[in-house]
């Protein structure tokens, strides 16, 4: 609490000495035009706009071509006055105003003398169309936040809703529950998510840090491709939030949502002859309230959740006895409270200062990060997540065309995780057993961030500039590689090698075994920090009145995420594989230019751009070269029983390494192994150049369609390469190197089109989504992976995205039935994405075949068969044939779900009350999908031999291939197995 309270005074102090710094809020404009009834333009009319829950009232004057520009203000509904020298008075009421968004609006003033008032409800008599933006962007409201059947509650759900967003394969081991969202055909590692403008994105592994709890969103936007100079840190999209503020009255809301397993169907994959019905549950308890404090300037907002989650997850087990992977259930509770309160202060009409708190504490247990399509109950993980942050901003108005905002904040993460048993990790070429190796591990950040923005209206031209500043502290404990890990060949032992009598699993065949060198000895990295600085200027000039040029540029550097710092320690092993001098990557400088035309009523408009976008190196890159540097954390790669088989009898001798005892092996330096990892001296940040043009155009009944075309082109994303061995004397033999480059490219291509209408009894927004993304590595960025086939020739690596959907289309809809019934559905179809294709022992692709070839190179299982037949016929690989699928093998699952809301509410005094009932997957249809970038398919993709006897005709077969192993969603999530919630919301 104290150090919360320093946190508080020392913004409250940054506040009181920086008068004139100013920030980028998440905010909006209103802009127009002032006319008399000749259509004349009028200059110097007042323009008064006052914010209906808060009374704030801006005033602007219209310039010599009848103008006037109000930016940065805060979404909401606006009245708004205008009158004039000579002129009468006009009122406009109900003007919305959403994030990120532009109001236009012309006002046409009356004789003198002359009052009038226009009542405008909600965005009719405005502009829909979007006549002076060149971005792909998207706004939730909280109308549509408020009805939608959201399953999970979480707010980067919403994202899910727009056109070229979808599902992001889990990379993160850390927050295994977290939403993560794939924009632009970028894997979920990037991107920039920001809450009242403070940075909300974790640097440690990268992707979002902690949630907020839906009655606090006031508004959601989603900036897909495109976005203006005044953002940055993201290659991919950026997502803004604005919370909710207290108003003149006193309002609120609360609810219950629950589910029961008496409530929902099982999943698909679920081996039903096991006669289990596992029990789970499900309660989130949420309340939201604000108002004035009486007789001052002051509002409040406060919003707690409590989400209690007796959860379960699909889980695999060996039975060696039907040789075969059962699957059953294996508890995943979840315990998640987050709350946030929110003061405004308005001293005057010319400032605005906000100040919020948001804490989260999540604890959990789910499946630790999966290197095969599922894991045992022993595989799962405890995590331990708490989320701090505090963030404050002042607006000044210092003229009618002069604006200034400060921001800063300071949040905290800090993260545990423990396996829920120990032993070593056990990976069987169709199971992950055991307990992963990645864990225990825990990381700590902290975030300083100060930021500033002023805008200036002059003539046609709206000019902002503005800085930012980061200060990131974070910390690794990681016990990683302590218990070990045992590679095996098979599922099931074939051959009674120990001689023993028997076939059993003391007979299993490994290949390798991996431990650390020192595993009484924990990896602590401390001061893994760095410094983000950026500055922008973006002008939107206004060239005539139905053309906008949108022109920006952005400069942002990182100091050491290259661990520049450190370069001095890194192992003189390695140094003579680096080139040149380290330094700061300098030349992050992103052009942004785009165009709007807007001929004629407004109707449509044609818009379009070019921009150069930098993505983060998350510090883990720095981790991986202080912690994997041969000597902090040496891995021991031991050969396993597979080496010691006398070919004559098939047993092994009696020194050979043993199930039991597996890691006594002889040592087979670098074989495998994470290597010497040094970062390359001229890495880059990962940058995209996007491209994009569109149309939008507005359909009788107020439905708004967009088109948007979309190229982007990324270069210097970073892969790990092996360029040599040394005999390094900690490993007693060969170590690779491998360097941490920025050498590979991604492509993304897209149609994207929406549909939207917002009435008062009826809306929708319909999303579709035409792409195709490649790249060179399912890593996203982090190469943990055995690198590419071949080093030295990175082209091989190129394939499709493990989650590239080449269609995908959403639909959100809300009504009113008669008889006050409201009802609010969400309707999801997509095709499946692609799978690698993997050899028999699971540790690597087919090297023959593309990467995620499944699919999309082959169709069908005749498909692969016939490419099989040619690689047997050639020598197969190492001159040993590979197995045939079977006919009923599949790559990959189309993706559909519907779901559902209905309601009926009721007043009770001046409480309105709603029942609710939400459907997840109405018709509760099978898809089959899984979790992580290993193998996104949810399909088995390793060619596991039927037998591992080569006599055998088994030997030639792999009938688990193809297979269907998890499904979308688990058990909880979207697309999985039908389920019902029973809700209550109570408004005040």
């Amino acid at each position: 609490m104290r150090q919360v309270l320093r946190i508080v005074f020392c913004i409250l102090g940054f506040f009181a000495a920086s008068l004139t710094a100013t920030a980028q809020t998440p905010t909006g404009t209103i802009r127009g035009r002032v006319l008399d009834n000749q259509g004349r333009s009028v200059a110097s009319a007042i323009v008064t706009i006052t914010a209906r829950d808060s009374g704030v009232t801006r005033r602007v004057t219209s310039q010599e071509d009848g103008r006037f520009v109000a930016p940065n203000l805060a979404p909401g509904i606006f009245d708004i006055v205008a009158t004039g020298p000579g002129f009468g008075e006009v009122k406009r009421d109900g003007v919305v105003l959403e994030i990120g968004q532009t109001a236009e609006l012309s006002i046409e003033l009356p004789v003198a003398a002359v009052r009038e008032t226009v009542v405008v409800s909600g965005t009719i008599g405005l502009t829909a169309i979007d006549t002076s933006r060149s971005v792909v962007d998207a706004v939730i409201t909280a109308p549509m936040i408020d009805v939608l059947p959201l399953n999970g509650r979480n707010f980067l759900e919403l994202a899910l809703l727009v056109p070229g967003n979808s599902p992001a394969p889990n990379f993160d081991p850390t927050k295994s529950n977290t939403v993560t969202i794939s924009s632009a055909g970028q894997l979920g590692r990037g991107g920039n998510i920001t809450i009242d403008g403070s940075d909300n994105n974790d640097d440690v592994v990268g992707g979002p840090l902690q949630n907020v709890t839906q009655e606090s969103v006031q508004e959601f936007q989603i900036a897909t491709n495109r976005f203006s100079a005044e953002t940055g840190r993201s290659a991919s999209s950026a997502i803004n939030v604005v919370t909710r503020s207290g108003s003149e009255t006193l309002r609120g809301s609360t609810s219950i949502f629950a589910r029961d397993s008496r409530w929902q169907a099982l999943p698909p994959t679920f081996d039903r002859s096991s006669g289990e019905e596992p029990p789970f549950d499900r309660q989130q308890v949420a309340l939201g309230v604000g108002g004035p404090v009486p007789d001052t300037p002051l509002f409040w907002f406060g919003a707690i959740e409590y989400r209690n989650q007796d959860g379960a997850t699909l889980v695999g087990s060996r039975d060696a006895a039907a040789r075969t992977i059962r699957r059953s259930f294996a508890a995943a509770p979840l315990d998640d409270l987050l709350g946030s309160a929110r003061i405004d202060w308005h001293p005057r009409d010319t400032d605005s200062v906000m100040v919020r708190y948001a804490g989260e504490k999540a604890d959990d247990t789910s499946p630790s990060t999966l290197d095969r399509a599922i894991g045992s109950a022993s595989y799962r993980q405890a995590s331990s997540n708490r989320y701090q942050s505090i963030v404050g901003s002042w607006t000044r108005l210092i003229t009618p065309a002069m604006l200034n905002a400060f921001s800063s904040s300071y949040s905290t993460f800090r993260n545990r995780i423990d396996p829920v048993s120990v032993s070593p990790q056990l990976t069987f070429p169709s199971l992950a057993d055991g307990a992963s190796f990645r864990v225990p591990q825990g990381t700590r950040q902290q975030r300083l961030q100060f930021s500033d923005t002023a805008t200036l209206v002059r003539g046609a031209h709206t000019l902002r500039t503005g800085s930012e500043w980061q200060h990131v502290m974070s910390r690794f404990d990681l016990d990683v590689f302590r218990q070990g890990r045992i590679e095996f060949v098979e599922d099931f032992a074939d051959f009674d090698h120990n001689g023993d009598g028997r076939v059993d699993d003391g007979d299993l065949l490994f290949a390798v075994t991996l431990r650390s060198g020192k595993p009484d000895q924990s990896l602590i990295i401390p001061d893994a920090n760095s410094n983000y600085l950026a500055f922008f200027v973006q002008d939107d000039w206004r060239i005539r009145s139905d053309l906008t040029l949108n022109l920006g540029l952005r400069y942002e550097f990182d100091t050491d995420v290259k661990n520049i710092s450190r370069v001095d320690e890194i192992n003189p092993l390695a140094q003579p594989f680096l080139t040149g001098t380290r330094g700061k990557d300098l030349n992050n400088f992103g052009p942004r230019i785009g165009f709007n035309w807007a001929p004629g009523a407004a109707k449509t408009s044609v818009h379009g751009g070019y921009g150069i976008y930098y993505d983060r190196i998350t510090l883990e890159i720095q981790s991986l070269e202080r912690g994997l540097d041969g000597r902090a954390l040496p891995v021991e790669v031991r050969a396993g029983n597979a080496f010691f088989v006398d070919p004559s009898t098939g047993t092994f001798p009696p020194f050979a390494p043993s199930f039991s005892s597996p890691f006594t092996g002889f040592i087979l330096p670098g074989a495998g192994a994470s290597g010497i990892n040094i970062i390359d001296n001229g890495m880059e940040n990962p940058t995209v150049q996007q491209f994009n043009v569109g149309v939008q155009h507005e359909l009788p009944g107020r439905v708004v369609v967009r088109v948007d075309g979309i190229h982007n082109l990324g270069t210097h994303f970073i892969i790990g390469r092996t360029v040599g061995t040394v005999f390094n004397p900690v490993v007693g033999g060969e170590d690779r190197v491998v360097n941490l480059e920025s050498s590979v490219n991604t492509h993304y291509d897209a149609l994207l089109v929406s549909a939207e209408h917002r009435g008062t009894r009826f809306g929708f927004r319909a999303g579709y989504t035409l792409a195709k993304a490649f790249n060179y590595a399912n890593d996203d960025q982090i190469p943990f992976s055995n690198g590419p086939i071949d080093p030295n020739n990175l082209r091989r690596e190129y394939g499709p995205t493990p989650n590239d959907q080449r269609h995908r289309f959403t639909l959100a809809a809300w009504g009113e039935a008669p008889g006050g019934i409201r009802f609010a559905p969400i309707w999801t179809v997509a095709t499946g994405v692609p799978m690698d294709i993997l050899m028999p022992d699971g540790q690597s692709r087919v090297p023959n075949f593309q990467r995620n070839a499944g699919g999309r190179v082959f169709k069908s299982a005749a498909d692969l068969n016939r490419a099989l037949a040619d690689i047997n016929a050639s020598g197969g690989i190492n001159d040993v044939p590979l197995p045939f699928v079977t006919d009923s093998a599949q790559f990959g699952d189309s993706f559909n779900s519907l779901d559902a809301r209905v309601s009926r509410p009721f007043t009770l005094r001046h409480i309105r009350v709603e029942p609710m009932l939400e459907i997840f997957n109405v018709f509760n249809i099978t898809n089959i999908l899984g979790v992580s970038v290993r193998n996104y398919s949810g399909f088995s993709n390793v060619l596991v031999r039927d037998n591992n006897n080569p006599e055998d005709p088994g030997f030639l077969r792999s009938s688990a291939f193809g297979q269907p192993v998890t499904s979308a969603g688990g058990v909880f999530g979207s697309g999985g197995p039908r389920a019902f919630q029973f809700g209550l919301r109570a408004t005040f």
